[in-house]
């Protein structure tokens, strides 16, 4: 089962700020089916896949579980909460953020087959990062999940991959597709050492260690 696969690759929490990466994961679900991803100190992601048996109605959400609070960055204007598909090397806690802490609130990536950011309209898929954030007492911990999704013909029911994921330490800046600490913390949304300088500190020292060097 996907949920028990998750599991194995649960990691303790660190005296040291450290990037927390679950490796390659390949989590596939379809139909009715849903997978538990371990974070620190309990707390957990869990996708759902919700497919009723009808093309239009097929659902794929979000849930953060197990933490004091649990959000992600989501869509502006929404009455549901449809989680913004980020690209790579987009800083994760700047944006806005919704709960997704259950009880009703759940982070939408799919609703009713056509609807939202990961919806694979006309059949061409979708893939990109999901923002989020959790607190299980210890401070605020950043993180991101790669997925992706297709439509399997002719019954044109939703395939969903969790690829891989990762989570930052209290205080940790993370990038989408950030896998180890010692990476660069260089977004793509700011260009050069005005990219790091936003960071604080972090991005400080960073700037200082390369030197006015052009950003790629």
């Amino acid at each position: 089962m996907a949920a028990a696969a998750a599991s194995t690759f649960a990691g303790a929490a660190s005296s040291e700020a450290e990037i927390h990466y679950s490796g390659d994961v390949s989590i596939k679900l379809t139909s009715n089916e849903r997978a538990s991803l371990p974070l620190s100190n309990g707390a957990s992601l869990v996708f759902e896949n919700i497919d009723p048996g009808s093309t239009f109605w097929q659902d794929f959400d979000l849930l953060i579980q197990g933490s004091i609070s649990g959000s992600a960055r989501a869509a502006y204007g929404s009455r549901s909460i449809f989680l913004v598909n980020l690209p790579a090397r987009e800083n994760v806690s700047v944006g806005r953020f919704s709960s997704i802490a259950g009880n009703p609130n759940i982070g939408v990536l799919i609703s009713n087959w056509s609807d939202g950011q990961f919806a694979p309209q006309g059949g061409r898929g979708a893939r990109g990062f999901v923002g989020f954030r959790f607190n299980t007492g210890r401070g605020m911990q950043y993180g991101w999940a790669r997925i992706s999704t297709k439509t399997n013909p002719p019954i044109n029911n939703i395939q969903d991959r969790i690829k891989d994921y990762a989570w930052g330490d209290p205080g940790d800046v993370i990038l989408t597709g950030q896998t180890h600490s010692s990476q660069p913390a260089q977004a793509n949304s700011v260009p050069g050492s005005l990219g790091l300088l936003a960071f604080g500190a972090q991005g400080l020292d960073a700037w200082r260690t390369q030197g006015p060097k052009n950003s790629d």
